[in-house]
């Protein structure tokens, strides 16, 4: 498949949206919230390291496990050393978000049962160049840029459209990232809880419709403060900084979000100091913002909302 490069897709604004009302309120301390509708949202701890990957979820909960946390830049570290991807367990099911080149070979050991694509680049889906063991989901223009790769049971997604996989709801929404591989981002429902998960966006035009009454916005770390969008052709490419998305959650009233898809400021960066820059950052803007890194597992509980849980994800051989 021919090089991508990083340019961006619009997103239209949908005219007479009525915005959703986020059930959040303030934040308390930590990753403790009291919610308007009695969830409680607990903090979550710090990886232990070499634990097996649980193949059935809690009864009703929302397992979120950041498989990967690195952007597409050579360096690596301990807590950011496979490209970006989110496996969303929900009862029997597993969806994979996004697959990119660090996971060529190493499927197996995830399991999914689904895998779903924000959009063609190599860190996101080059995972799947020999195949994929599961149905793969992702927009017709993704789908096409994949077209040498031997998945067999694909399935199309169409923008704006709610599709449900195994009791979750995705909803993919078109956003400027890249104009030869177009990107969209994933409002993820299941239960009484959901998320957003857009990790590349120079610009996320329908902000209220995409974020409004999420618990929780996973975003694009690969710049804190520096802006990384330029444009080409007219169009918006590159990506957003953190301050700009931590925005975007201000804006709507979405009070916590994290951040993947990290770029080298971060993943060569003191964790600690990169830590407290993010959450200064947050708090300047009323969120409570976090940096997420490999083998972080978040559950998502319809009663508690979220549910305390972290733990390490195992380590996995080389080919």
């Amino acid at each position: 498949m021919p090089a991508l490069d990083t340019a961006g897709d619009g997103m239209e604004a949908i005219q007479g949206h009525r915005p959703h009302r986020s059930r959040a309120g303030p934040t308390t301390g930590g990753w403790c919230h009291k919610r308007e509708d009695g969830c409680n949202l607990t903090s979550f701890g710090r990886p232990e390291g070499g634990l097996r990957i649980d193949v059935k979820a809690n009864v009703g909960a929302i397992e979120l496990t950041f498989l990967g946390t690195r952007g597409e830049i050579k360096i690596r570290s301990r807590r950011h050393q496979r490209h970006s991807s989110l496996l969303v367990h929900y009862s029997h099911t597993r969806v994979m978000i996004d697959c990119g080149a660090d996971w060529l070979g190493r499927l197996r050991a995830i399991a999914p049962t689904e895998i779903v694509l924000t959009h063609a680049h190599p860190d996101h889906a080059s995972g799947l160049a020999e195949g994929a063991p599961c149905p793969v989901y992702a927009t017709k223009q993704t789908l096409d840029l994949l077209r040498r790769y031997p998945i067999r049971d694909r399935h199309r997604l169409l923008p704006r459209k709610s599709v449900t996989i195994g009791g979750v709801t995705f909803e993919a929404f078109p956003v400027r990232h890249s104009i030869r591989a177009p990107a969209v981002g994933y409002r993820v429902s299941a239960g009484n809880c959901s998320f957003f998960y857009l990790p590349d966006v120079a610009e996320l035009r329908n902000v209220w419709a995409a974020l409004g009454g999420v618990d929780i916005y996973i975003g694009d770390g690969a710049t804190m403060r520096r802006s990384m969008v330029r444009k080409k052709n007219g169009t918006l490419i590159g990506h957003a900084p953190i301050t700009s998305q931590l925005g975007w959650c201000e804006r709507v009233g979405v009070h916590r979000a994290i951040f993947t898809h990290c770029g080298s400021p971060i993943v060569r960066g003191d964790s600690r100091q990169v830590e407290r820059i993010v959450r200064r950052l947050g708090l300047e803007r009323g969120v409570d913002a976090r940096i997420a890194y490999d083998g972080l597992t978040l559950t998502i509980d319809p009663n508690l909302c979220f549910a305390r849980a972290a733990r390490g994800y195992p380590q996995l051989a080389d080919r």
